[in-house]
């Protein structure tokens, strides 16, 4: 998921209430340039992956939409070998549960995404395995998709997954060291594949000896990664 940060209804002016307290606003604005920004990077990353961007907008009802969809196309001229496909919201809402295999690059303002990534979390069982990227020219902020959850704060149950693989999206992102971040992501496959589950992907199904809190979780694919990467 490619997420607009900086433009959308979030950050628009003006907003406010009147005074009886009977009506409130918001606006919601784009540029073209934010749009260019976000949809460059969908487009670059898809030319490493399956070649296929969905832009998901309300171009039906929202003006705001219809400049995102208009610049998106603008775009997608300059990557003749990317495969663009629109698509609404609400249809993307279905579609991800659905059949969300028919995704894998998706770029989106900054309202839908917020939601349809929450959404996305739980394909994969819980929102403790997204990782996130907040990137700029320059810099960018890595973290998982999760909140600091302060309610299991100590506990030893958090999940660490969505907190590594940040750190590999940053390994393969900002540092280009796609081997270093390849063997990160294996080894958490490997931890699920070996069926190890931290309390908030386990099931009636999973085994008490196979459940493992936030620091065994973090042992044992550390271990996988130092294995990795040793020397035969």
């Amino acid at each position: 998921f490619f997420r607009e940060l900086t433009g959308g209804i979030y950050f628009g002016e003006p907003r406010g209430r009147n005074e009886a307290d009977t009506r409130a606003w918001d606006t919601m604005t784009y540029t073209r340039d934010e749009v260019r920004r976000i949809a460059r990077m969908a487009f670059e990353a898809a030319r490493r992956r399956r070649k296929v961007v969905h832009s998901i907008d309300k171009a039906n009802v929202l003006e705001t939409s219809r400049l995102w969809r208009e610049t998106v196309e603008e775009v997608a001229r300059a990557y003749p070998d990317v495969t663009l496909h629109h698509m609404y919201v609400d249809n993307a809402a279905m579609q991800l549960i659905r059949n969300p295999r028919q995704f894998d690059v998706v770029v989106t303002g900054n309202l839908f995404g917020d939601i349809l990534t929450d959404e996305a979390a739980q394909l994969t069982g819980s929102l403790g395995m997204l990782p996130s990227a907040s990137t700029g020219a320059e810099v960018g902020l890595y973290e998982p998709v999760h909140g600091s959850a302060p309610d299991i704060a100590g506990t030893d149950r958090a999940n660490p997954l969505a907190t590594i693989l940040s750190a590999a999206l940053m390994l393969e992102q900002s540092f280009g060291w796609t081997d270093e971040a390849e063997a990160v992501v294996a080894a958490v496959s490997r931890f699920l594949a070996e069926g190890w589950r931290t309390a908030d992907l386990a099931d009636d199904q999973t085994p008490s000896g196979k459940i493992v809190g936030t620091r065994q979780a973090g042992s044992l694919v550390a271990e996988a990664v130092r294995q990795a990467v040793s020397p035969v």
